[in-house]
């Protein structure tokens, strides 16, 4: 059974689909470098960080869109590097 999600949940999970999208299919048109620069920026925006400086200030509901963007990239990511690793010990 599924748990239900928050609409900022929602949101930054989907906005971090298609940016993924976007800067994947992009990649793939410009070459190998430009596909290397997409892989560094992947790993960059699954460490997103909310720079909160007081720690007893609630977060607002672009913060929490953001970091369960952020999120999802890194559950992405993880599960990328995962099956990548998987094939090469196929190989």
């Amino acid at each position: 059974m599924m748990n239900p999600q928050s609409a900022e949940e929602m949101e930054g999970r989907l906005n971090a689909h298609r940016e993924l999208m976007i800067d994947f299919i992009a990649a793939l048109l410009a070459g190998d470098q430009s596909l290397q620069r997409f892989t560094r920026r992947l790993s960059e925006d699954a460490s997103f960080k909310d720079h909160e400086e007081d720690p007893g200030v609630v977060p607002g509901e672009g913060i929490a869109i953001a970091n369960k963007a952020a999120d999802e990239i890194r559950s992405i990511l993880e599960a990328a590097r995962a099956r990548a690793g998987a094939e090469d010990r196929m190989a």
